[in-house]
């Protein structure tokens, strides 16, 4: 029952863990001045659908694509979120950490697993998880431009020159002429309702 309990515990602990990805902020804005960036736990959340859709484009498993994504960046509730100065010296305690984090959970094996493909990027849903994560970039990189800070700018063409997919490049290039509210702006519904205010005087 005690062995059971610690068990528990364990999964319990790793949880709380995964809940301290909500109040890292992304580091790498910080250097163009976004004040508030979004979190390391909200860019996981839409890179692993953003993996999940572009490998159902790929034809590939997009599942283990999404999953492999999930996963990616758990390892920063140890070690905070890296921008590309930062992990020229601390990739190494990346690895450390993960592996650490993961010791006695369920899936340990599957998860450690991913973590290493995400790594060496060897594998078709690897390649689609971190393009995923470039896409994501690009995309919070377009709503800071559309919102006014040029700067912005740098990332996305950035993003250009990790990408690996033709898929990708291919939404990278419509994400850089789409402005960020346009989904909402195209709506009947909404189209209608500023039709019937621009009627009023």
């Amino acid at each position: 029952m005690v062995d059971k309990m610690e068990k528990f515990k364990k999964i319990i602990n790793f949880f709380f863990e995964l809940l301290v990805l909500k109040r890292i902020p992304r580091s790498g804005w910080r250097n163009i001045g976004i004040e508030n960036p979004d979190s390391v736990a909200e860019h996981v959340f839409l890179t692993a659908q953003i993996a999940y859709i572009l490998g159902k484009m790929e034809k590939i498993n997009a599942e283990k694509a999404a999953l492999i994504a999930l996963f990616h960046d758990n390892d920063e509730a140890r070690v905070g979120d890296a921008n590309l100065i930062m992990k020229l010296y601390i990739e190494k305690s990346r690895a450390k950490a993960s592996s650490d984090q993961i010791k006695k959970l369920p899936g340990q094996k599957e998860i450690k697993t991913m973590y290493e493909e995400w790594k060496k990027q060897k594998t078709p849903e690897a390649i689609v998880a971190r393009d995923a994560d470039w896409l994501e970039l690009a995309i919070q990189a377009k709503s800071y431009l559309d919102s006014g800070n040029k700067l912005a700018k740098i990332w996305i063409k950035h993003a250009k020159t990790q990408l690996k997919t033709d898929l990708a490049k291919k939404l990278l290039n419509i994400i850089e002429k789409t402005n960020m509210d346009e989904w909402w702006k195209e709506m009947p519904e909404i189209k209608e309702e500023v039709k019937k205010a621009q009627r009023i005087k």
